[in-house]
């Protein structure tokens, strides 16, 4: 098969990466691989970057009337958008290394300074996603708490972008959401939680469904 490769960075990286990261994705024409024992031939046709957040909020763009925050929480980093009337403003993007592996660190951190413990990331992720796990009450407790005041500081860094509740709906993306959704203090008629962890990659293919078609390409 001739795969065309759509693929994303933070926002802020963008605008410096963009190019040397699509010359990395394309440094081979061509892979042959076997997976679960089917051999593959795949052909690269070439491959579109684009900013991560916005991917994900592409295909509901009509939603984002007024003025608009929007957070994606990844594993690693946190990018911050504005979009205003369906449009995003490029001089209001961020991006903060605050994101889900950052809150585990401080959760394990917390565990064993409180009790003295190393406790499984396996089971700090769980009460992340879920808000729970099967575990005794003390150590649910600690990771709670370690976790709700990682989710304020979330908030702080908004507040610092100028993230006002009351002049603006807050759109939340990507899989630091759940954070969000269990530990947060936040109006819930105002923001907006996307739990589909498939937005942005959505996203990624509509943009470059978009483009090959505006430019006479067929998709196969």
């Amino acid at each position: 098969a001739k795969v065309h490769i759509a693929a994303g960075l933070p926002l802020t990286w963008v605008a410096t990466q963009k190019e040397d990261f699509q010359k990395y994705l394309l440094q081979n024409e061509s892979v042959d691989f076997i997976f679960r024992n089917k051999q593959y031939h795949v052909e690269f046709a070439g491959a579109d970057i684009y900013p991560q957040g916005f991917a994900a909020a592409f295909y509901r763009l009509q939603d984002f009337k007024g003025i608009n925050m929007l957070v994606d929480i990844g594993n690693g980093t946190m990018n911050i958008m504005y979009i205003n009337n369906s449009r995003p403003l490029e001089k209001k993007c961020f991006t903060e290394k605050y994101g889900t592996h950052q809150c585990v660190l401080a959760v394990r951190e917390s565990l064993l300074k409180e009790l003295g413990t190393v406790v499984d990331d396996l089971v700090i992720e769980q009460v992340i996603r879920t808000g729970t796990a099967d575990i005794g009450e003390k150590y649910l407790a600690v990771i709670r708490k370690a976790a709700g005041d990682y989710t304020k500081e979330i908030f702080h860094k908004l507040r610092e972008r100028e993230y006002n509740p009351e002049l603006m709906r807050l759109y939340v993306v990507g899989g630091g959401g759940c954070m969000i959704q269990n530990f947060g203090e936040y109006d819930k008629n105002r923001v907006t939680i996307v739990r589909d962890i498939c937005a942005t990659a959505k996203g990624y293919e509509a943009m470059s469904v978009r483009k090959i078609q505006r430019n006479g390409g067929m998709l196969v």
